[in-house]
């Protein structure tokens, strides 16, 4: 009789298992180039994201990032970032072809490593000294995203954003990204 009752369980939930739509979580993978600061700094961006979808056009998402240079107008620069957004597709969230636009808030943290010559006097040679900024600042996005499910689990996708940052700073760029629906 137990093997019985185990066995009916068994298949009943295999029929709701097979029954089940796709989440309405998906994690996404990005890397792209950023104009950082006023376009003072090229910086290459690694974005980690997890996305929920909320109805057919509302999505909400988290996200990390973090971006290196060592090109542009400081000897090197990088920041970590963590933002919250929320997402309308105008034409839907169940397509296979999904097109979004979103805006949210994000802070960052911001290191740039400076390289100075300094002269202390009249016939010695000049010392070069290395120094160090860090700033955090709040800001918001603007993103622009369009995705393409390859197969039921497996997303493909473009995203151009934009953060003014409340000290003055800008983030802007292009990432190119990867996803999985769980």
């Amino acid at each position: 009789m137990r093997k019985i009752l185990v066995i009916i369980l068994f298949i009943s939930s295999l029929h709701v298992i097979a029954q089940q739509e796709n989440s309405n979580v998906n994690l996404r993978f990005g890397s792209g180039l950023s104009l950082l600061g006023t376009g003072d700094m090229i910086t290459l961006n690694v974005e980690n994201e997890v996305n929920y979808i909320m109805s057919q056009i509302f999505t909400g998402s988290a996200s990390l990032n973090y971006g290196r240079s060592t090109y542009g107008v400081y000897e090197a620069a990088s920041f970590f970032q963590g933002n919250l957004n929320f997402f309308l597709a105008p034409f839907g969230n169940t397509t296979r072809n999904v097109f979004r636009i979103g805006t949210g808030l994000s802070y960052y943290s911001v290191t740039d490593v400076r390289k100075n010559t300094l002269v202390c006097g009249v016939g010695q040679t000049p010392e070069e000294v290395i120094s160090y900024e860090t700033r955090n600042a709040f800001g918001y996005n603007v993103i622009i995203e369009n995705t393409y499910a390859i197969s039921d689990r497996f997303l493909i996708g473009l995203k151009l954003f934009t953060q003014p940052y409340f000290n003055g700073d800008i983030n802007s760029g292009v990432l190119l990204k990867g996803g999985l629906v769980l």
